[in-house]
Formats: C-alpha cells, sequence, structure tokens
C-alpha cells in the first residue's frame, strides 16, 4: 500500500523493550484512570490511548505509511517540486500542535496532584520525542543518533518520556 509493507518495524532488543514499556505505560494509565477524580480519569484514559497507539505505531511505522501517502498524493496532483514548503508547514503545525496540547493540559489540569503533572511531562517529553523524529533536520538527526555509553539518545528520549508516563501512572493508581 503506497510502498508501506504491514510488518516489524524496529525488530531490536530496544524496538520490543520499547513497545512493552508502551504496553506497561498504557496499562498502568488505564488502571490510574479507574481511581482518579473525574478530570484526572479523562486525562489518564486519554493518555492511555495516547500509549497505546504509540505502541502499536513503535512496530507498524504507520507515520511512514503516512509519508508514503502523502509523497503519491504530492506526484499525482503535481506539488512533489514544492513539497519542502508543505514539509515546513507540516513541522510548524506539529510543533504548534505539541505546544498547545501540553499548555491546555497544565492550564486544565493545574489544580490535579503530582502524578498527572509527571503525566504531563511525560507527555510532553514524548510529544518532543515525536517533533524531533519528524523534522529530520540534519542537526536534529546527527543528535538522535549519538551515543551514551551503549544507548543512542534516540532511545534515551523516547524509553524516558515512556519512564515518566508509565511512573506518574502508576502512582496514581495506587491511591
Amino acid at each position: 500500500m503506497f510502498g508501506w509493507k504491514p510488518g516489524i518495524g524496529d525488530p531490536t532488543v530496544y524496538g520490543w523493550l520499547t513497545v512493552a514499556a508502551y504496553a506497561l505505560g498504557a496499562y498502568f494509565c488505564w488502571r490510574a484512570a479507574s481511581v482518579g477524580a473525574r478530570a484526572e480519569r479523562r486525562f489518564w484514559l486519554v493518555l492511555t490511548a495516547t500509549m497505546a497507539f504509540l505502541c502499536i505505531n513503535k512496530q507498524l511505522d504507520l507515520q511512514t505509511l503516512g509519508t508514503d501517502i502523502a509523497r503519491v498524493l504530492a506526484k499525482e496532483q503535481g506539488w512533489y517540486a514544492e513539497r519542502r514548503k508543505y514539509q515546513l508547514a507540516f513541522v510548524f503545525v506539529l510543533g504548534a500542535v505539541s505546544a498547545l496540547i501540553t499548555s491546555a493540559l497544565l492550564v486544565r489540569m493545574r489544580r490535579a496532584g503530582a502524578a498527572v503533572w509527571g503525566g504531563i511531562v511525560g507527555l510532553a517529553m514524548l510529544l518532543f520525542f515525536v517533533f524531533v523524529r519528524a523534522t529530520s533536520f540534519d542537526k536534529m538527526d546527527w543528535l538522535i543518533s549519538q551515543h551514551l555509553g551503549t544507548v543512542r539518545v534516540n532511545h534515551l528520549m523516547e524509553l524516558g518520556g515512556i519512564a515518566i508516563v508509565t511512573l506518574s501512572a502508576w502512582i496514581a493508581a495506587r491511591r
């Protein structure tokens, strides 16, 4: 389909560790949703869906499907040669939406407990990670491909955000 084939997108140890971490995070977010106040329940349910989607996406590589569809449409509709301005617009919109989501959550959940704030911080980290991966600027690609010991910065960014969300949800679920 548009050059994309369903399959395992990251068959490495880190890939599967990340999938397991997303699944665990989604589970604890779901558990947190069952014990919180009404607004907190909605927050944890949305975070459950987000973590579950990112878990599935980690191996299905759905963003590649989206890129392939956009490339085919751009060629069919004749704007492929001008794709850079559309890519830049996409990056801008993605960054703006990520910032708006984080800001709206901070305002809406300002009276929530520390666990919810931790969930927001973890989500913001994951949104930033998605933004960095989507931009594909040379400097960012260089940064995320660097190693700290045996671990790539790419893995630290993603697993760090997942860990904060999961720990926050676990704390919220213990109530």
